[in-house]
Protein backbone atom coordinates (compact mmCIF):
# COMPACT_ATOMS: atom_id res chain seq x y z
CA UNK A 1 0.00 0.00 0.00
CA UNK A 2 2.83 2.45 1.19
CA UNK A 3 4.17 2.09 -2.28
CA UNK A 4 1.48 3.28 -3.95
CA UNK A 5 1.19 6.07 -1.57
CA UNK A 6 4.26 7.89 -2.67
CA UNK A 7 3.68 7.22 -6.41
CA UNK A 8 0.25 8.79 -6.48
CA UNK A 9 2.02 11.84 -4.29
CA UNK A 10 4.62 12.02 -7.42
CA UNK A 11 1.63 12.18 -9.67
CA UNK A 12 0.08 14.82 -7.17
CA UNK A 13 3.19 16.54 -7.50
CA UNK A 14 3.64 16.56 -11.03
CA UNK A 15 0.09 17.75 -11.88
CA UNK A 16 -0.82 20.47 -9.31
CA UNK A 17 2.93 21.64 -10.82
CA UNK A 18 1.81 21.38 -14.17
CA UNK A 19 -1.15 21.82 -14.93
CA UNK A 20 -1.25 25.59 -13.47
CA UNK A 21 1.74 25.99 -15.05
CA UNK A 22 0.65 28.21 -18.02
CA UNK A 23 -1.56 30.53 -15.69
CA UNK A 24 1.16 30.80 -13.10
CA UNK A 25 4.45 31.20 -15.09
CA UNK A 26 5.94 34.11 -13.97
CA UNK A 27 8.36 35.90 -16.57
CA UNK A 28 11.29 38.54 -14.77
CA UNK A 29 14.44 39.97 -16.22
CA UNK A 30 16.12 37.34 -15.10
CA UNK A 31 14.11 34.66 -17.14
CA UNK A 32 14.66 36.81 -20.04
CA UNK A 33 18.33 36.95 -18.96
CA UNK A 34 18.72 33.67 -19.85
CA UNK A 35 16.58 33.42 -22.51
CA UNK A 36 18.40 35.87 -24.40
CA UNK A 37 21.94 33.39 -23.88
CA UNK A 38 19.98 30.12 -24.64
CA UNK A 39 18.71 31.97 -27.96
CA UNK A 40 22.54 33.47 -29.14
CA UNK A 41 23.56 29.38 -29.33
CA UNK A 42 20.34 28.55 -30.99
CA UNK A 43 20.55 31.35 -33.82
CA UNK A 44 24.35 30.74 -34.35
CA UNK A 45 25.99 27.59 -32.28
CA UNK A 46 29.17 28.77 -30.77
CA UNK A 47 30.84 27.42 -27.44
CA UNK A 48 30.26 30.12 -24.74
CA UNK A 49 31.74 30.16 -21.38
CA UNK A 50 30.12 31.40 -19.27
CA UNK A 51 26.18 32.19 -17.68
CA UNK A 52 24.53 34.69 -16.10
CA UNK A 53 26.49 37.50 -14.32
CA UNK A 54 25.13 37.82 -10.18
CA UNK A 55 26.24 39.73 -6.87
CA UNK A 56 27.22 42.93 -9.18
CA UNK A 57 30.93 42.52 -8.39
CA UNK A 58 31.36 41.01 -12.55
CA UNK A 59 30.67 37.59 -10.92
CA UNK A 60 29.52 35.38 -13.47
CA UNK A 61 28.26 31.57 -13.25
CA UNK A 62 28.74 28.87 -15.50
CA UNK A 63 27.28 28.25 -18.68
CA UNK A 64 26.43 24.21 -17.99
CA UNK A 65 22.32 25.19 -17.43
CA UNK A 66 22.50 27.03 -20.55
CA UNK A 67 23.58 23.95 -22.71
CA UNK A 68 21.06 21.86 -20.25
CA UNK A 69 18.47 24.12 -21.78
CA UNK A 70 19.34 24.70 -25.16
CA UNK A 71 18.12 21.60 -27.07
CA UNK A 72 14.59 22.34 -25.35
CA UNK A 73 14.82 25.84 -26.41
CA UNK A 74 15.81 24.64 -30.00
CA UNK A 75 13.44 22.18 -29.92
CA UNK A 76 10.33 24.25 -28.92
CA UNK A 77 11.52 27.74 -30.62
CA UNK A 78 12.55 29.43 -27.03
CA UNK A 79 8.87 29.32 -25.75
CA UNK A 80 9.55 30.56 -22.09
CA UNK A 81 7.12 27.49 -20.94
CA UNK A 82 10.51 25.12 -21.34
CA UNK A 83 12.17 26.88 -18.75
CA UNK A 84 9.10 26.59 -16.03
CA UNK A 85 8.28 22.85 -16.95
CA UNK A 86 11.70 21.83 -16.43
CA UNK A 87 11.94 23.61 -13.16
CA UNK A 88 8.59 22.24 -12.39
CA UNK A 89 9.78 18.29 -13.12
CA UNK A 90 12.61 19.12 -11.29
CA UNK A 91 10.30 19.81 -8.40
CA UNK A 92 8.90 15.99 -8.81
CA UNK A 93 12.25 15.06 -9.04
CA UNK A 94 12.68 17.02 -5.55
CA UNK A 95 9.55 15.28 -3.64
CA UNK A 96 11.31 11.55 -5.23
CA UNK A 97 14.95 12.16 -3.44
CA UNK A 98 12.81 13.38 -0.36
CA UNK A 99 11.18 10.03 -0.04
CA UNK A 100 13.86 8.20 -1.68
CA UNK A 101 16.32 9.58 1.70
CA UNK A 102 13.85 9.86 4.14
CA UNK A 103 12.86 6.87 3.98
CA UNK A 104 16.87 4.95 3.21
CA UNK A 105 18.15 7.26 6.49
CA UNK A 106 14.79 7.35 8.78
CA UNK A 107 11.88 5.44 7.56
CA UNK A 108 8.55 5.29 5.33
CA UNK A 109 6.76 7.50 7.41
CA UNK A 110 8.89 9.92 7.56
CA UNK A 111 9.41 9.81 3.83
CA UNK A 112 5.61 9.87 2.85
CA UNK A 113 5.13 13.18 5.30
CA UNK A 114 7.79 14.80 4.03
CA UNK A 115 7.49 14.24 0.33
CA UNK A 116 3.53 14.85 0.88
CA UNK A 117 4.73 18.37 2.34
CA UNK A 118 6.80 19.22 -0.45
CA UNK A 119 4.45 18.31 -2.94
CA UNK A 120 1.34 19.88 -2.01
CA UNK A 121 2.51 23.42 -0.68
CA UNK A 122 1.78 26.85 -2.51
CA UNK A 123 4.93 28.31 -1.55
CA UNK A 124 6.89 25.82 -3.02
CA UNK A 125 4.91 25.02 -5.98
CA UNK A 126 5.15 28.58 -6.58
CA UNK A 127 9.06 28.19 -6.53
CA UNK A 128 8.90 25.50 -8.36
CA UNK A 129 7.40 26.92 -10.97
CA UNK A 130 9.52 29.50 -11.26
CA UNK A 131 12.65 29.22 -13.87
CA UNK A 132 15.40 31.15 -11.61
CA UNK A 133 17.14 29.67 -9.54
CA UNK A 134 16.74 26.66 -11.93
CA UNK A 135 16.12 23.40 -9.35
CA UNK A 136 17.82 24.45 -6.17
CA UNK A 137 16.28 21.77 -3.96
CA UNK A 138 16.65 19.59 -6.04
CA UNK A 139 20.34 19.86 -6.49
CA UNK A 140 20.52 20.49 -2.89
CA UNK A 141 18.82 16.72 -2.39
CA UNK A 142 21.58 15.25 -5.26
CA UNK A 143 24.34 16.70 -2.79
CA UNK A 144 23.19 15.10 0.38
CA UNK A 145 22.34 11.93 -1.07
CA UNK A 146 25.78 11.42 -2.30
CA UNK A 147 26.90 12.69 0.93
CA UNK A 148 25.04 10.27 2.63
CA UNK A 149 25.50 7.74 -0.10
CA UNK A 150 29.40 7.46 0.13
CA UNK A 151 29.04 5.64 3.61
CA UNK A 152 28.35 2.83 1.11
CA UNK A 153 30.67 3.42 -1.64
CA UNK A 154 33.27 5.91 -1.72
CA UNK A 155 33.22 6.40 -5.03
CA UNK A 156 30.11 8.29 -4.44
CA UNK A 157 31.99 11.44 -3.95
CA UNK A 158 33.06 11.15 -7.67
CA UNK A 159 29.48 12.08 -8.26
CA UNK A 160 29.38 14.60 -5.16
CA UNK A 161 32.52 16.45 -7.00
CA UNK A 162 30.20 16.36 -9.88
CA UNK A 163 27.53 18.46 -7.84
CA UNK A 164 29.68 20.71 -6.23
CA UNK A 165 31.53 21.72 -9.78
CA UNK A 166 27.34 22.78 -10.81
CA UNK A 167 27.27 24.73 -7.89
CA UNK A 168 29.25 27.57 -9.74
CA UNK A 169 26.21 26.67 -12.39
CA UNK A 170 23.41 26.91 -10.98
CA UNK A 171 23.08 29.27 -7.98
CA UNK A 172 25.52 29.90 -4.84
CA UNK A 173 22.70 29.26 -2.09
CA UNK A 174 24.18 25.92 -2.97
CA UNK A 175 27.94 26.45 -1.80
CA UNK A 176 27.17 25.93 1.78
CA UNK A 177 26.69 22.39 0.87
CA UNK A 178 30.57 21.83 -0.80
CA UNK A 179 31.68 23.28 3.36
CA UNK A 180 29.86 19.83 4.50
CA UNK A 181 31.37 17.38 2.30
CA UNK A 182 34.43 18.99 2.91
CA UNK A 183 33.79 18.17 6.64
CA UNK A 184 32.20 14.83 5.90
CA UNK A 185 35.68 13.98 3.66
CA UNK A 186 37.40 15.02 6.91
CA UNK A 187 35.00 12.52 8.98
CA UNK A 188 35.58 9.93 6.29
CA UNK A 189 39.00 10.38 5.27
CA UNK A 190 40.36 7.16 6.35
CA UNK A 191 37.71 5.66 3.92
CA UNK A 192 38.44 7.84 0.70
CA UNK A 193 41.70 6.23 -1.01
CA UNK A 194 43.72 7.79 -3.83
CA UNK A 195 41.51 6.29 -6.79
CA UNK A 196 38.80 8.24 -5.74
CA UNK A 197 40.26 11.48 -4.76
CA UNK A 198 41.69 11.73 -8.22
CA UNK A 199 39.08 11.52 -10.22
CA UNK A 200 36.98 13.87 -8.00
CA UNK A 201 39.41 16.40 -8.03
CA UNK A 202 39.34 15.98 -11.85
CA UNK A 203 35.78 15.81 -12.01
CA UNK A 204 35.59 19.15 -10.19
CA UNK A 205 37.91 20.55 -12.11
CA UNK A 206 36.16 19.34 -15.53
CA UNK A 207 33.20 20.93 -14.47
CA UNK A 208 34.09 24.78 -13.83
CA UNK A 209 36.16 24.06 -16.70
CA UNK A 210 34.71 26.64 -18.55
CA UNK A 211 34.97 29.55 -15.79
CA UNK A 212 38.75 28.45 -15.20
CA UNK A 213 39.27 29.24 -19.14
CA UNK A 214 37.14 32.36 -18.58
CA UNK A 215 39.07 33.43 -16.26
CA UNK A 216 42.43 32.58 -18.01
CA UNK A 217 40.89 35.06 -20.90
CA UNK A 218 39.58 37.45 -18.40
CA UNK A 219 42.38 38.63 -15.84
CA UNK A 220 40.83 36.55 -13.17
CA UNK A 221 37.89 38.31 -13.18
CA UNK A 222 35.75 35.84 -11.41
CA UNK A 223 38.29 34.46 -8.77
CA UNK A 224 39.25 38.08 -8.02
CA UNK A 225 35.77 38.58 -6.98
CA UNK A 226 36.12 38.05 -3.37
CA UNK A 227 38.64 40.73 -3.55
CA UNK A 228 36.39 43.12 -4.76
CA UNK A 229 33.87 42.08 -2.15
CA UNK A 230 36.14 42.64 0.26
CA UNK A 231 37.22 46.54 -0.81
CA UNK A 232 33.62 47.61 -1.22
CA UNK A 233 32.88 46.10 2.17
CA UNK A 234 35.90 48.19 3.64
CA UNK A 235 34.39 51.44 2.06
CA UNK A 236 30.57 50.52 3.97
CA UNK A 237 29.15 49.24 0.70
CA UNK A 238 27.88 46.15 3.11
CA UNK A 239 25.22 46.22 5.66
CA UNK A 240 24.38 42.70 7.44
CA UNK A 241 20.39 44.34 8.83
CA UNK A 242 19.91 41.09 10.87
CA UNK A 243 17.07 42.25 11.62
CA UNK A 244 15.59 41.70 8.03
CA UNK A 245 17.16 38.46 7.42
CA UNK A 246 15.32 37.36 10.52
CA UNK A 247 12.24 38.55 9.78
CA UNK A 248 12.13 37.45 5.89
CA UNK A 249 13.36 33.79 7.58
CA UNK A 250 10.29 34.30 9.92
CA UNK A 251 7.87 34.92 7.52
CA UNK A 252 8.77 32.29 5.71
CA UNK A 253 8.17 29.48 8.38
CA UNK A 254 4.67 30.82 8.02
CA UNK A 255 4.00 31.32 4.42
CA UNK A 256 5.29 27.90 3.36
CA UNK A 257 2.26 26.76 5.52
CA UNK A 258 0.11 29.18 4.58
CA UNK A 259 -0.52 32.00 1.59
CA UNK A 260 -3.81 33.73 1.62
CA UNK A 261 -6.18 32.31 -0.71
CA UNK A 262 -6.95 34.04 -4.14
CA UNK A 263 -3.50 36.13 -3.89
CA UNK A 264 -1.52 36.33 -6.99
CA UNK A 265 1.37 33.93 -6.81
CA UNK A 266 3.53 36.68 -8.40
CA UNK A 267 3.10 38.96 -5.38
CA UNK A 268 3.92 35.97 -2.84
CA UNK A 269 7.57 35.01 -4.20
CA UNK A 270 8.71 38.56 -6.56
CA UNK A 271 11.24 40.46 -4.88
CA UNK A 272 10.80 43.52 -4.46
CA UNK A 273 7.37 42.89 -5.68
CA UNK A 274 6.39 41.57 -2.67
CA UNK A 275 7.51 44.26 0.18
CA UNK A 276 5.29 47.42 -2.25
CA UNK A 277 2.12 48.38 -0.63
CA UNK A 278 0.41 47.84 -4.30
CA UNK A 279 0.96 43.82 -3.46
CA UNK A 280 -0.70 41.34 -1.39
CA UNK A 281 2.04 39.55 0.15
CA UNK A 282 0.48 36.83 2.89
CA UNK A 283 1.70 38.11 6.29
CA UNK A 284 2.63 35.78 9.11
CA UNK A 285 0.13 33.77 10.93
CA UNK A 286 2.41 34.52 14.39
CA UNK A 287 1.27 31.01 15.72
CA UNK A 288 2.70 28.99 12.64
CA UNK A 289 6.26 30.37 12.62
CA UNK A 290 6.62 29.73 16.48
CA UNK A 291 5.79 26.05 16.23
CA UNK A 292 7.82 25.60 13.30
CA UNK A 293 10.85 27.31 14.67
CA UNK A 294 10.67 25.80 18.25
CA UNK A 295 10.86 22.36 16.37
CA UNK A 296 13.66 22.89 14.50
CA UNK A 297 15.66 24.45 17.30
CA UNK A 298 14.51 21.29 19.60
CA UNK A 299 16.12 19.04 16.42
CA UNK A 300 19.14 20.92 16.31
CA UNK A 301 19.72 21.02 20.31
CA UNK A 302 18.56 17.81 20.35
CA UNK A 303 21.97 15.30 21.64
CA UNK A 304 20.85 12.51 19.28
CA UNK A 305 20.93 14.68 16.13
CA UNK A 306 24.92 15.41 16.30
CA UNK A 307 25.41 11.46 17.68
CA UNK A 308 23.47 10.17 15.12
CA UNK A 309 25.15 10.32 11.41
CA UNK A 310 21.90 10.57 9.79
CA UNK A 311 20.53 13.32 11.99
CA UNK A 312 23.67 15.33 12.08
CA UNK A 313 23.94 15.17 8.10
CA UNK A 314 20.44 16.66 7.87
CA UNK A 315 20.82 18.96 10.62
CA UNK A 316 24.29 20.06 8.32
CA UNK A 317 22.75 20.58 5.55
CA UNK A 318 19.93 22.93 7.14
CA UNK A 319 22.39 24.96 8.43
CA UNK A 320 24.25 25.41 5.58
CA UNK A 321 21.26 26.82 3.69
CA UNK A 322 20.33 28.77 6.64
CA UNK A 323 24.30 30.36 7.74
CA UNK A 324 24.75 32.08 4.69
CA UNK A 325 21.10 33.62 4.57
CA UNK A 326 21.09 34.91 7.85
CA UNK A 327 24.91 35.82 8.19
CA UNK A 328 26.49 36.78 4.91
CA UNK A 329 25.72 40.09 4.01
CA UNK A 330 26.67 39.77 0.05
CA UNK A 331 23.00 37.88 0.17
CA UNK A 332 20.14 39.64 -0.08
CA UNK A 333 17.60 38.50 2.65
CA UNK A 334 15.64 37.74 -0.27
CA UNK A 335 13.06 34.37 0.73
CA UNK A 336 14.20 32.88 -2.55
CA UNK A 337 17.41 32.02 -1.05
CA UNK A 338 15.63 29.82 1.32
CA UNK A 339 14.43 27.33 -1.23
CA UNK A 340 17.32 24.97 -0.65
CA UNK A 341 16.08 24.75 3.06
CA UNK A 342 12.46 23.85 2.35
CA UNK A 343 13.20 20.00 2.12
CA UNK A 344 15.40 20.03 4.54
CA UNK A 345 12.88 21.42 7.28
CA UNK A 346 10.43 19.48 5.82
CA UNK A 347 12.16 16.34 6.61
CA UNK A 348 12.74 17.61 10.18
CA UNK A 349 9.10 18.24 10.83
CA UNK A 350 7.86 14.55 9.48
CA UNK A 351 10.60 13.46 11.94
CA UNK A 352 9.21 15.62 14.78
CA UNK A 353 5.49 13.70 14.21
CA UNK A 354 7.14 10.45 13.28
CA UNK A 355 8.00 11.02 17.05
CA UNK A 356 4.97 11.92 18.41
CA UNK A 357 3.81 8.25 19.02
CA UNK A 358 0.20 7.87 20.47
CA UNK A 359 -0.86 10.98 18.92
CA UNK A 360 0.44 10.32 15.69
CA UNK A 361 -2.89 9.76 14.33
CA UNK A 362 -4.10 13.25 14.93
CA UNK A 363 -0.96 14.89 13.50
CA UNK A 364 -2.35 12.73 10.03
CA UNK A 365 -5.52 14.54 10.02
CA UNK A 366 -3.40 17.88 10.48
CA UNK A 367 -1.05 16.85 7.97
CA UNK A 368 -4.27 15.96 5.36
CA UNK A 369 -5.67 19.24 5.93
CA UNK A 370 -2.85 21.23 5.45
CA UNK A 371 -1.78 19.49 1.94
CA UNK A 372 -5.66 19.83 0.80
CA UNK A 373 -5.05 23.47 1.62
CA UNK A 374 -1.96 23.76 0.09
CA UNK A 375 -3.01 22.21 -3.60
CA UNK A 376 -6.72 24.51 -3.13
CA UNK A 377 -4.50 27.68 -2.95
CA UNK A 378 -2.34 26.61 -6.01
CA UNK A 379 -5.51 26.08 -8.03
CA UNK A 380 -7.28 29.00 -6.86
CA UNK A 381 -4.33 31.29 -7.00
CA UNK A 382 -4.84 34.46 -9.40
CA UNK A 383 -2.84 34.29 -12.48
CA UNK A 384 -3.16 38.05 -13.45
CA UNK A 385 0.43 38.18 -13.51
CA UNK A 386 1.43 35.06 -15.49
CA UNK A 387 2.39 34.03 -18.43
CA UNK A 388 -1.21 32.71 -19.74
CA UNK A 389 -1.83 36.62 -19.53
CA UNK A 390 0.42 38.24 -21.39
CA UNK A 391 0.19 35.62 -24.06
CA UNK A 392 -3.05 36.93 -24.52
CA UNK A 393 -2.02 40.10 -24.28
CA UNK A 394 0.05 39.86 -26.84
CA UNK A 395 -2.25 38.30 -29.49
CA UNK A 396 -4.61 41.43 -28.57
CA UNK A 397 -1.36 43.71 -29.70
CA UNK A 398 -0.81 41.97 -32.84
CA UNK A 399 -4.20 42.16 -34.09
CA UNK A 400 -3.87 45.59 -33.74
CA UNK A 401 -0.26 46.12 -35.25
CA UNK A 402 -0.17 43.47 -37.56
CA UNK A 403 2.57 43.34 -39.84
CA UNK A 404 3.62 46.67 -39.20
CA UNK A 405 6.58 47.70 -37.13
CA UNK A 406 6.21 49.05 -33.67
CA UNK A 407 8.66 49.70 -30.47
CA UNK A 408 8.13 48.44 -27.66
CA UNK A 409 8.22 50.31 -23.71
CA UNK A 410 7.48 49.36 -20.33
CA UNK A 411 6.28 52.05 -18.56
CA UNK A 412 6.85 50.67 -14.68
CA UNK A 413 9.85 51.44 -13.42
CA UNK A 414 8.99 49.44 -9.81
CA UNK A 415 7.71 46.71 -11.68
CA UNK A 416 9.36 42.94 -11.21
CA UNK A 417 7.38 41.51 -14.02
CA UNK A 418 9.72 42.77 -16.81
CA UNK A 419 11.04 40.32 -20.05
CA UNK A 420 8.21 41.94 -22.27
CA UNK A 421 10.68 42.30 -25.44
CA UNK A 422 11.72 38.65 -25.22
CA UNK A 423 8.15 37.54 -24.94
CA UNK A 424 6.93 39.64 -27.61
CA UNK A 425 9.52 38.01 -29.80
CA UNK A 426 8.67 34.11 -28.79
CA UNK A 427 4.66 35.16 -29.34
CA UNK A 428 4.45 37.84 -32.00
CA UNK A 429 7.98 39.02 -33.80
CA UNK A 430 10.62 41.46 -32.72
CA UNK A 431 10.50 45.04 -31.67
CA UNK A 432 12.38 47.69 -33.63
CA UNK A 433 13.38 48.54 -29.82
CA UNK A 434 12.43 48.66 -26.48
CA UNK A 435 13.06 49.42 -23.02
CA UNK A 436 14.61 46.18 -22.66
CA UNK A 437 17.48 47.18 -24.80
CA UNK A 438 19.52 49.00 -22.23
CA UNK A 439 20.46 45.47 -20.37
CA UNK A 440 20.15 43.15 -23.10
CA UNK A 441 20.90 44.88 -26.22
CA UNK A 442 24.68 43.42 -26.28
CA UNK A 443 22.57 39.77 -26.95
CA UNK A 444 21.13 40.84 -29.82
CA UNK A 445 22.81 43.81 -31.43
CA UNK A 446 21.55 43.36 -34.83
CA UNK A 447 17.87 43.61 -34.07
CA UNK A 448 18.00 46.96 -32.31
CA UNK A 449 16.76 49.62 -35.16
CA UNK A 450 17.09 53.48 -35.21
CA UNK A 451 13.93 53.57 -38.15
CA UNK A 452 11.16 55.02 -37.21
CA UNK A 453 8.55 52.84 -35.69
CA UNK A 454 4.99 53.15 -37.58
CA UNK A 455 3.19 52.21 -33.85
CA UNK A 456 4.17 52.39 -30.08
CA UNK A 457 3.32 49.98 -27.87
CA UNK A 458 3.54 51.07 -23.95
CA UNK A 459 2.98 48.47 -21.00
CA UNK A 460 2.27 48.57 -17.41
CA UNK A 461 0.80 46.82 -14.76
CA UNK A 462 -2.66 47.87 -13.99
CA UNK A 463 -2.37 48.90 -10.30
CA UNK A 464 0.28 51.14 -10.64
CA UNK A 465 -0.51 54.71 -11.84
CA UNK A 466 1.05 56.02 -14.32
CA UNK A 467 -1.32 59.13 -15.16
CA UNK A 468 1.16 60.28 -18.29
CA UNK A 469 0.26 57.35 -20.62
CA UNK A 470 -1.97 57.64 -23.44
CA UNK A 471 -3.16 55.58 -26.74
CA UNK A 472 -5.39 55.44 -29.62
CA UNK A 473 -5.89 51.72 -28.10
CA UNK A 474 -6.24 50.60 -24.64
CA UNK A 475 -5.76 46.86 -24.23
CA UNK A 476 -6.11 45.35 -20.13
CA UNK A 477 -5.31 41.64 -19.58
CA UNK A 478 -5.23 40.72 -16.51
CA UNK A 479 -2.69 42.47 -14.61
CA UNK A 480 -1.56 44.02 -17.26
CA UNK A 481 -2.37 47.25 -19.51
CA UNK A 482 -1.03 48.04 -23.17
CA UNK A 483 -1.54 51.37 -25.02
CA UNK A 484 -1.38 51.19 -28.43
CA UNK A 485 -0.64 54.33 -30.37
CA UNK A 486 0.20 54.78 -34.17
CA UNK A 487 3.19 57.08 -34.69
CA UNK A 488 2.13 59.99 -37.20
Amino acid sequence: MRKWVWVGILILAGAVRLLTLSKLLVFTPDEAYISYIVRTIVKDFHVIWIGVSILGYGFYMGPLWIYIIYPFYALLNGDPMVLGALTSLMGVATTFLIYWLGKKMFNGRVAIIASLFYATQALVIFYDQRPYPPGVPMWLMLMMLSLYMSNRSSKWWIFFAFLAGMVFHIHLSLGGMILVGIYWAYVKRKSIGRSVILPSILVFTITISPLIVFDYFHKASNITTPLRILKSSQGGGFSLNFAARANSFWGTLSRVWYLTPGNSNADEILYPCNVQQSYTTTDSVMVLPIVALVIYILFLFNKRTWTDEKKKLLALAGLATLFPFLFLPIFNPVEYYLVGFFPIFFLTIALFVDSLKSLRKYAYILIIIVAFNGIFTVIGASGNYGLEERRMLISKVEEIVGEKTYELETADTKSCLGGWRYLFLSYYKAPLRSTEDKNFAWLYPEEVSKVSAEFKVKIKESRLATPTLQGDYLIQMGGFSAYVSENR
